[in-house]
Parts: C-alpha cells; structure tokens; sequence
C-alpha cells in the first residue's frame, strides 16, 4: 500500500519536495476501483488490479527513497529503512485487526474460529498471502467462505518486497564500492549514477525472472499463482526500475499521451478483467505499463494555468482536487477497514445485500479509515518518541505485533462461546441413537432430530474431520493440480463375488467410505480412481483451457487402466457445475458408452443438492433449529441439465437418485436424523454416507439387474 517514509523534520521536507499529486490520485483510483469490486463485482470485475496498481507505486517510491538516501549518505540504512517501515505500515494495520479480531469473535461461529486465528495470526506476521496460496491447491479449503482478514495478502507481498528488496540496493552499494577501490577512485559517497546502473541490471535480471515464472505459473494453470510472491515481485520491480531510471520533466504532447493511454489501460483492465482470467501473467501487462506511465508522464507545477488544465488535461485537474486527494490519503486505512467491514455486515444482516447495504459499507469503511489515519497513521508517523530511534520503532512494533497475536488465542474468552463440551456428548448421545441419518427419513417427514435432545453428529467443529477409517482418503485421492496419475486404490480379493470401480471427483469421493464399508461386508473388490475436481470426462472444463488439461489427460489414463481389466460395474458422479469448454455430456457419454461395450454396467449417481449456507457454521449457530438452514428445493438442485443430456446419449447407463433423502417437498436439509449432512455447502460427511448404504445397495442391485 502506500509508501512513504517517516515524518521526522528533514523527511517532511524531502516529502513535500518529492510530493506526487498524481500518485495520490493513482492511489485513490486504485482503492476506489478495489471497494466497487468487493462491493459490486459484476459493476467493475476486474477491479482487484488496483492491488498492482498500489504495488508499482510502493514499488516506485520505496526504491527512490532508498537510492536517495543511499546517494546522500553512501550507505544503505537498512535498520532506518525497516523502522520507517514499521511506523508508516503497523500501527493502523494492527489496530485493525485487532478490532476485527473482537468483532468477529462477537459476531462469527465457534466453527470459524480457528481458521480466523490462523489468518489473523498470518496477517500479523505478513505471511498471509502463502496461507491463502495453501489454501488455494488445498482442495478442502476451497471452499472455505472469505474471512474478514483475506485482503491482507497483498499487504504481506509487499512487507516481503521491503525487507528483501534494500537488499538488492545494499549489494548493489557494495558492488559499486568495490569496482571503486579496485580503480582507487575510494569515495565514502558512490556517484549516483554508477549505482543506477547497477541496480538497473539487478532489478531488470529480478523483475523478468519473476515476470517469466509468473507467465509460466499462470498458464501452467497453477491455483496459487495469484497469492505467491514470485508471481507478484516484478510488479513492484517495475516501479522500482522507473525509479532507477529517473523521472524526467516530459513535454506536455508527451504528458498528455502517456496519461491518458496510461489511465485508459488501467480501467480497461479493471472493466474487461473477470475472476476467470488467468492473473496475473501476461494480463497483467497492462495495468502495470498503464501505471508505469502515468507516473513517468507526472502533471505540471501547479504554476500552469488552471483554466488550460480544465480545458486541455482534465487528468491533472482531477487529480488535484481535494476530494481526490482526501481518498488518496487515507487509501491505505480504506483498504484495510474496507474487507473487514465487508464481510461483518454480511454476517449482522439476514437478507440480500441492495444498494442501501452497499452504500452503508462505504459510509463506515470511509468513517473508519478518517478516524484510523487522524487517530492512528499521523500521530505515530509524527511522535518523536518513535522517529528519533529506529530501534525504538522496531522493538515497539514486535511488541505490539506480539500483543495483537497473543489476542487472537482468545478468540473463545472473547465470544462467550466457546465450543462447548456439551457438543462432544451430545455427539456421543447421537452414535447411539437407532436409525440415525438417511434411516430417519419417511415417505412423510425428514426430521432434525428424533428424539426430544437436540443432538446431532458429528459435530459442527468435527464436520470437515468426519472420516471413516475403512478408507484411506489422503493416499486415494489426487489434487487436481498434482502432476502425479490418479492413484488406483484396491480393496478386496481379485476372486471376490463382484468387482466394483468408483471414479470421479470429490463429489464421488463422498460415497468412498460407505462403499468400502459395503465391500467389507459382501465381499467384494472396490477400485477407486479419484481426482479432486475432476469428474470423469475427456473433455477439458473451462477452468483447463489455459492450461495444461490437468484433468482430461488424467482422465484418459484411469480410462485405459478401467478397461484393462473391466469390472463389474463402474460408479460415478461429479459436482454439478463444472463447466466444459466443449460438449461435456457427449464426453461423459463417450466414456459410459466405451464401458459398457468392454462389459461394465454403469451406474449415475445425480448429484446430491448444494446448500446456501456453509452448514457447519450456520449450524453452530442455530443447533437447536437447523431447519433455519434449509436451502429451498429447486435452488438447492439447480445444474443438473448436463446429467440429462449425457444420460440421452448414453440410454444403457442406470441411474440413481438420492435428492428424497436430502428434501422434502420445500427444502433440502443441512441435519437429517440427528446427523449433519454437510462439511460444507454440497459435500457429504462420511457419517451420512454410511447411513445411505441401503439406498447404495438397492441402486447396485437395479443397474446390475439392468439390460442394456
């Protein structure tokens, strides 16, 4: 975020000597352009490129004011610069989330508290752009709900961008040192101008190293590309080479052109961009030279007629309007108050977000950011307690980062709610409840509970952990981004009375443990080819196409290892909304057809209705009702026109259908006979699973039955 060092009298003056109103204005751009997308994403969908907007401005500030002081004193003051650093950066930074830490603990499920910990904690230390790249190839945080701590990520690149970046300057210092003693031209003061050409080759060799990983990572269909330091470091080496370069006073024909075609790349990025474009990489090309360019073209003294500027640059008028300037001062506590604030109102209000909603979020983010830079940001920006001692400024910062850490392990103390011990009984209770599960369900009723105790299993804090030893989910079960083959899974003897292959994504994955159970218990021999978010299908999905096909080509292989050795009878299903580049039921069809010429029968399973709420933590939050949670029927059990499609093309296949087990007439259910159903909005926990074994076996039996 912004850049701009400590306020002692010599850097006040160098401040106001080397004030850009233009930045400022950049500055404001970029925020804006980021609240309207996290306001109203499909109004500006690419407007999270303000982020690399703010990183070639850190970029571009920060490496000018390390060459300046490097010129002047000969020497690169790392422990200045860092203290600088922590004074402009932590105070506000930390008052936020030490704030969001308390409210949230108010207002979010116990079932949150751990993943907030661990983002807060993340945020803290500026790591948190590798916890959400971790998350991002964790197929079981995928869909984990945003907490009010994600936007620290791009704060995180840059804080690891200042501590290694006076680095490259400080070797830089001592390569030019050296070349002068070894021509003994010896000078405490290096020529600026040799140190600018050094640099020029350190940052260039950085920036494109990281430019090519970031365009490999990008096309290689990498999920954590967009979170990683690699893929973002040239972004602000970009601003820093315009700084080792120079700015230089420009003609007003040159001005003119570089702005407004500067201007117009950055919001045509942030207007034509989506979610699904491939970030950054070569898509990010634009808005980084966009930036670049507006800088280096700057805007005239404000000794230029003002009428001429209203007429002929509308850029530099705007830019120095006090409105303008206001936001692109207090962009950095806007950036940090806007997320926070964001994701607390969803969780106060219980309907739709309108226009009133949106408005509301910006009047408190903006209110919140005034009150954070007048109470926060200038106060320790300007104390002379902190500027007259760097070491004084980085020993108070680790304390307070400290403190604020310490805070988030109180998470429960503070929310009067901690995850009760009760839980773990009522739990206990349940696994001794007769018919539990689907076995609760009746031609007139699905209900929560049977009995009169609200009890339930498993637990909402256990759902994502509920597994069922019989099966062996992590050595099973591949990443979709793994370059490893789908792992081939046997359970049962190759004599057994039925051999069974279940293949798919996470969605088939889901009915693992029952059928490992039910090959248990009849002797048969279960194969299982599983590759998370990948269902069984030749064709690429959309989310491939710029990339390697990270599924089709595994896909192909398990196809030919099936047909190797045709079982019985093959099971699959997949999550619903996958979508394909091509025509995805005639790539389904293709395999259902090829195995049933090879002698396997074919068994669909429809795909099981998707919830609104995350069930685990709306349940937590209402145990005793879960009903509040219900999804309606037909919105639960939308995107299942492809399965229609492909079961026309492929008539031999049998098909099965759970969905009465999961809804009555109205809604779909996140608690069914004292069981939760969900890990999260549309995966199955095992113990629900378990409890549809009668249903699995009666759908066997009528597709082994079947005639093709």
């Amino acid at each position: 975020m912004p850049a701009i060092p400590s306020l002692t009298d010599r850097e006040v003056q160098q401040s106001r000597r080397h004030f850009r109103a233009d930045i400022q204005a950049l500055r404001a751009i970029a925020v804006v352009l980021v609240l309207i997308y996290h306001l109203r994403p499909n109004r500006m969908p690419g407007g999270y490129i303000g982020v690399d907007v703010f990183f070639v401005i850190s970029g571009f500030l920060i490496t000018g004011h390390l060459i300046r002081d490097t010129a002047r004193t000969g020497r690169v003051k790392l422990g200045a610069f860092w203290a600088a650093r922590a004074r402009r950066i932590l105070p506000a930074c930390l008052v936020t989330i030490a704030l969001t830490i308390g409210v949230t603990a108010w207002l979010a499920p116990v079932t949150l508290f751990d993943d907030l910990r661990n983002q807060a904690l993340a945020s803290i230390f500026y790591v948190q752009n590798w916890v959400l790249a971790a998350d991002a190839v964790d197929y079981s945080a995928a869909d984990n709900d945003a907490t009010a701590f994600q936007h620290f990520w791009s704060l995180s690149v840059e804080e690891q961008f200042y501590l290694f970046w006076p680095l490259l300057v400080f070797a830089g210092l001592w390569i030019v040192t050296r070349r002068a003693a070894n021509t003994a031209h010896r000078s405490s003061n290096p020529p600026e101008r040799q140190l600018r050409r050094v640099l020029l080759v350190i940052f260039l060799t950085v920036v494109l190293a990281s430019l090519a990983y970031s365009i490999d990572a990008v096309n290689d269909g990498r999920q954590n590309a967009y979170f990683v330091t690699t893929t973002r470091v040239w972004e602000l080496g970009a601003g820093g080479l315009l700084a080792v370069i120079g700015v230089r006073r420009l003609g007003r024909g040159w001005r003119y052109a570089l702005n407004y075609l500067g201007l117009t790349a950055i919001l045509a990025s942030a207007l034509l961009l989506t979610n699904e474009t491939p970030f950054p990489g070569l898509a990010a090309l634009p808005v980084i030279l966009g930036t670049v360019a507006v800088i280096l073209a700057g805007i005239p003294d404000r000794d230029e007629d003002e009428r001429s500027l209203v007429r002929y640059d509308p850029w530099t008028f705007g830019a120095r309007l006090g409105v303008v300037q206001w936001i692109g001062d207090r962009s950095y506590s806007l950036y940090l108050w806007h997320f926070p604030v964001i994701i607390l109102w969803t969780m106060v209000v219980d309907h739709s977000l309108g226009y009133r909603d949106v408005l509301g979020m910006m009047a408190l983010s903006v209110v919140l950011a005034h009150l954070s830079y007048q109470l926060v940001e200038q106060p320790v920006r300007r104390s002379r307690y902190f500027t007259d001692s760097a070491r004084r400024s980085l020993l108070g910062g680790l304390v307070a980062m400290l403190m604020v850490a310490a805070l988030t392990f109180a998470y429960p103390l503070l929310s009067g709610r901690a995850a009760s011990g009760d839980w773990d009984d009522l739990d206990r209770y349940a696994r001794s409840l007769p018919n539990l599960g689907a076995a609760a369900v009746t031609d007139d009723d699905i209900p929560a509970f049977t009995t009169e105790i609200a009890a339930m299993t498993p637990t909402p804090l256990d759902a994502k952990r509920d597994r069922n030893l019989v099966f062996d989910h992590d050595e099973c079960v591949a990443d979709s981004t793994s370059e490893d083959p789908t792992p081939a899974c046997v359970m049962g003897a190759d004599d057994a009375s039925l051999s069974v292959v279940l293949v798919g994504d996470s969605h088939a994955r889901m009915y693992s443990t029952a059928l490992a159970q039910m090959a248990q218990d009849n002797n048969w021999q279960l194969r299982t080819y599983l590759r998370n978010a990948c269902p069984f299908n030749p064709v690429p999905r959309e989310s491939e196409a710029a990339g390697d096909h990270v599924c089709a080509r595994p896909n192909e292989a398990v196809m030919d290892a099936i047909l190797a050795d045709p079982p019985d009878l093959v099971i699959t299903t997949w999550l619903n909304n996958a979508a394909y580049v091509g025509r995805g039921a005639a790539g389904f069809a293709e395999y259902w057809n090829a195995l049933e010429d090879a002698g396997s029968k074919v068994l669909v399973l429809r795909d099981v209705p998707r919830l609104d709420k995350h069930a685990p933590d709306c349940v937590a939050e209402n145990y005793d009702d879960p009903d509040v949670c219900a999804t309606p029927r037909g919105r639960a059990l939308r995107g299942n026109k492809l399965l229609t499609r492909a079961v026309a093309k492929a008539p031999g296949v049998a098909v099965a259908d759970f969905t009465d087990l999961f809804c009555t007439e109205e809604v779909c259910k996140p608690v069914i006979g004292n069981v939760l159903v969900y890990k999260d909005k549309h995966h199955i926990t095992d113990t629900f699973a378990v409890s549809m074994i009668p249903w699995l076996e009666d759908a066997i039996n009528n597709a082994l039955a079947a005639t093709s």
